[in-house]
């Protein structure tokens, strides 16, 4: 294919949302070393920020990482955004161009909130379109599949339902009436977790329960369970019942300080209180904006948190920011 001139475009930004899960449960390890997972994601309106523009030495891409948590995240190969554009580059038969990406992060590291898939979705997004391969969300979808489980997700955003490693996310229809009902307040605790840690222990806990004759429940009972609730368009307050997270009593073991900060959200007259992903981000559902407003006054005072955030959701994936101001 004609290789695109690097000095023919101009940077481009793109707008990253986080994602949180209305429901996660995580099954025991298999054989080829995944585990059965089923999930209900929501993009929500917390938003790094990356632009890619030219570099002058290919075929490298080169990345500076700026914003929260940023000393703990590597610019350099091993983060999934250089990934992602490499793996889109060989598909694409892109060879001499050179990008260089600068992400500046809003999304905390290891805080269940998805920030180093979305990041990788972005540059799938960011690249196809620089490059102009003409690739539709399908196939970028398919493409992201292939980094991590929850990078297909953030290429479409609002809420899906996702069944683990090289497996489909299932979109569920959003009504435009439906948009940006759920208001939420982000708890960013001031530890964060490892999913493999977080799994390793899960794993642990789940061979206790096998072991006293407890009888798990199936992926398939889980994912016909999900199919079941109308995700997209049901009042927030008829879903409630159906939020729920497996892997929280495992985080709290890890980190005792979740359960702690999970009660003083429920104490300050949250909705739900909730952890996000494998931790260990606080969800707290408000019911309304200026609910969520007093809610965070209310949690902000409290020390157990490094940094407390409004945000709402359902919103789109991955976005390029209008730059024509």
């Amino acid at each position: 294919m004609t290789i695109p001139d690097v000095n023919q475009f101009t940077p481009i930004t793109l707008e990253i949302p986080a994602k949180l899960n209305l429901y996660l449960h995580a099954g025991a390890l298999r054989k080829d070393g995944y585990h059965d997972i089923t999930m209900v994601y929501q993009a929500i309106s917390l938003y790094d920020t990356m632009t890619i523009s030219p570099a002058q030495d290919p075929p490298k891409f080169t990345m500076t990482v700026s914003g929260i948590d940023s000393n703990r995240i590597p610019a350099d190969s091993r983060n999934l955004v250089i990934k992602a554009a490499q793996r889109l580059a060989n598909i694409a038969g892109i060879s001499s161009q050179a990008l260089h990406f600068d992400l500046v992060k809003s999304i905390p590291t290891e805080a269940g909130l998805g920030g180093g898939s979305a990041d990788a979705a972005a540059a799938l997004v960011g690249c196809n379109q620089i490059w102009k391969t003409g690739l539709d969300n399908e196939q970028l979808m398919e493409i992201g599949g292939q980094i991590g489980e929850d990078v297909p997700f953030f290429i479409r955003g609002l809420v899906g339902i996702g069944t683990g490693y090289h497996q489909p996310v299932i979109p569920v229809d959003v009504a435009a009436e439906s948009m940006r009902t759920w208001h939420w307040v982000l708890g960013i605790m001031p530890r964060g977790l490892s999913t493999k840690l977080v799994f390793d222990r899960s794993d642990r806990f789940i061979s206790r329960r096998i072991e006293s004759g407890e009888i798990l429940s199936s992926q398939c009972d889980q994912l016909e369970k999900c199919l079941g609730v109308d995700w997209g368009n049901t009042p927030f307050r008829l879903l409630t019942p159906y939020l729920d997270n497996n892997l929280q009593e495992v985080a709290e073991d890890l980190d005792s300080d979740i359960g702690v900060a999970l009660q003083m959200g429920r104490e300050a007259g949250a909705i739900v209180s909730l952890m996000a992903g494998t931790g260990t981000t606080c969800l707290f559902l408000a019911g309304d904006e200026e609910h969520a407003e007093r809610l965070a006054d209310g949690l902000s005072g409290k020390n157990i948190f490094r940094r407390v955030v409004r945000a709402v959701g359902p919103v789109e994936g991955v976005r390029l920011k209008d730059q024509s101001h």
